[in-house]
């Protein structure tokens, strides 16, 4: 009997052990990085979509000719509002129903938008199905992504967090060619058709897509198969499903308390800022080239451009900062800096070439900010909550993404041109670049405070 306790005792410390330092081998493992290619997928197809709209939205005024910039850009502003303001609702969505389910139901959501789109009755129309509808769905696809990186990665995470954002300007390298093909081919309402085809591949890649606890749950429940299948370790058995149900305990989906943290206002101040041209800037730099006398083939080949620069700066980016010799902080800055001066140089250009230095400078900021963001956020909060950290952030986003595109567009109206537009979402980086900076006085001042009670 002493002998059965003593192996009981003993298997229960392997299964205590294995509950407490499992995972780890899970994390940064070859599995990790197929669900990475996943979601590398998906935001390859929802942010194609989203990144091609500047192209689409050219179309939209065209077939729409009497509609003014700021009704037309009620379209951008639901489609970027509900992009981003429902994020912390799907991502305590996709906690409860897990990442599967959440990116399948997207995936029906963004195509039966792009089907209920073909008719074209009105600009109001084209706002419900196209902006809300459509943004609903691509929140809804794409939110668990950010928390599967986060989970599944450890060391390699900024480099993984640049994998995954690269999805993006890849999307739009291949959709911003693609819709002015189809456009040409199958005309306006047959082109939303295509699209909804193209976009029901989500629903495929989303059935691959396993949740970091599903996955960690079956390895655990493989290992210790054989262990737990007899009889006399019954109880044995019943004791590390209960420590497995420890470990599961879900995550508190929202924390308002980082509301109070003044280190985190921080990144909202910043988001107030960024979403005046990110991407508003990338959205009407087609209606830039447009009123310069680019054609939509052009304007489709200088989005692309964009989109491969900013593919690769986002590769590098998460490359240079995964080996921890460059500040991200700095970094981040930085790139608001140079997006700043790209959008204030955008109205000097007056041909294609020229257009580039800017669409680089762009394509520079947008790369270094969407592939720095989740990181630091993880590295100042912490991974637990990035559903509270993440999802406030886009909400926040999204309140302003319903304000700026209409506000833009009034402005354009009122000014007769891009200029005006552009020197406000430039003016509006540069006070985000200055907004983050001042982060530095506030770790500072709570080191100090932290070394004043130390002593």
């Amino acid at each position: 009997m002493n002998c059965d306790l003593t192996t009981n005792r003993s298997s229960l410390q392997e299964v205590s052990y294995s509950m407490h330092h499992g995972p780890t081998k899970l994390k940064d493992s070859r599995y990790a990085w197929f669900m990475l290619l996943l979601v590398l997928l998906v935001n390859f197809v929802v942010a194609g979509n989203f990144n091609s709209f500047g192209i689409t939205y050219t179309i939209i005024r065209d077939y729409f000719s009497d509609a003014s910039g700021s009704e037309t850009g009620w379209i951008l502003g639901l489609l970027m509002g509900c992009r981003c303001l429902l994020s912390p609702f799907m991502g305590a969505l996709a906690m409860v129903i897990g990442p599967r389910k959440c990116i399948v139901l997207g995936g029906f959501l963004c195509a039966g938008s792009l089907l209920l789109a073909v008719p074209a009755y009105s600009v109001v129309h084209m706002a419900v199905t196209l902006g809300a509808l459509f943004g609903t769905g691509m929140c809804m696809a794409e939110t668990p992504g950010y928390f599967i990186v986060t989970d599944y990665f450890d060391k390699h995470n900024a480099i993984a967090n640049g994998i995954r954002s690269a999805g993006n300007p890849m999307g739009g390298l291949v959709f911003s060619p693609l819709v002015v093909l189809l456009h040409q081919k199958f005309g306006f309402q047959g082109a939303f058709v295509m699209m909804a085809g193209i976009t029901l591949h989500l629903i495929l890649i989303g059935m691959l897509v396993r949740s970091f606890e599903q996955q960690k749950t079956i390895l655990e429940a493989r290992r210790w198969q054989e262990m737990l299948s007899s009889k006399q370790n019954a109880r044995l058995r019943s004791l590390s499903l209960q420590l497995q149900d420890v470990r599961r305990a879900k995550r508190k989906p929202l924390d308002c308390g980082f509301f109070k943290n003044p280190l985190y206002l921080t990144y909202l101040f910043v988001v107030v800022s960024t979403t005046a041209a990110l991407p508003n800037a990338l959205f009407y730099l087609p209606v830039y080239g447009k009123s310069i006398g680019l054609t939509d083939m052009q304007n489709s080949m200088l989005c692309s451009y964009h989109d491969l620069c900013d593919l690769a700066m986002r590769l590098f980016c998460g490359w240079v900062f995964s080996h921890k010799t460059l500040n991200k902080i700095h970094g981040f800055v930085a790139g608001l800096v140079v997006g700043a001066a790209g959008c204030l140089v955008t109205p000097l250009c007056g041909s294609l070439w020229q257009l580039i230095i800017p669409t680089t400078m762009f394509a520079l900021c947008m790369g270094f900010f969407w592939t720095l963001i989740n990181v630091l956020l993880k590295d100042q909060f912490g991974g637990e909550a990035m559903s509270s950290t993440w999802g406030f952030f886009r909400m926040v986003q999204g309140i302003c993404s319903f304000m700026y595109p209409p506000f833009i567009g009034f402005i354009m109206d009122y000014s007769g041109g891009m200029t005006t537009p552009y020197v406000f979402m430039g003016s509006m980086l540069a006070l985000a670049a200055v907004t983050f900076s001042s982060q530095y006085f506030w770790t500072r001042k709570t080191d100090l405070v932290t070394d004043d009670n130390s002593d």
